[in-house]
């Protein structure tokens, strides 16, 4: 088993932006493995989050798709 670049988790909100914006990556960095990429080699966290924005923001259009905090505690 190839040793992911984004970990494991076992539940998100997909209501809030991060978690959203996490499991995007994730999936992308998923098929990435299956079709042979190396993590760090071939791809970086950057580039997992980079692939996932056009993804995320279009979700985030959406009227009521996501919620962002209003404290970055």
């Amino acid at each position: 088993m190839t040793t992911q670049l984004i970990r494991a988790y076992e539940t998100i909100d997909q209501t809030t932006l991060e978690d959203f914006y996490m499991a995007v990556a994730k999936s992308i960095e998923k098929s990435l493995i299956q079709a042979g990429a190396t993590p760090g080699t071939d791809y970086t966290f950057l580039d997992l989050y980079k692939l996932a924005q056009p993804f995320v923001l279009e979700t985030f259009k959406k009227e009521g798709a996501l919620s962002v905090p209003a404290s970055w505690a």
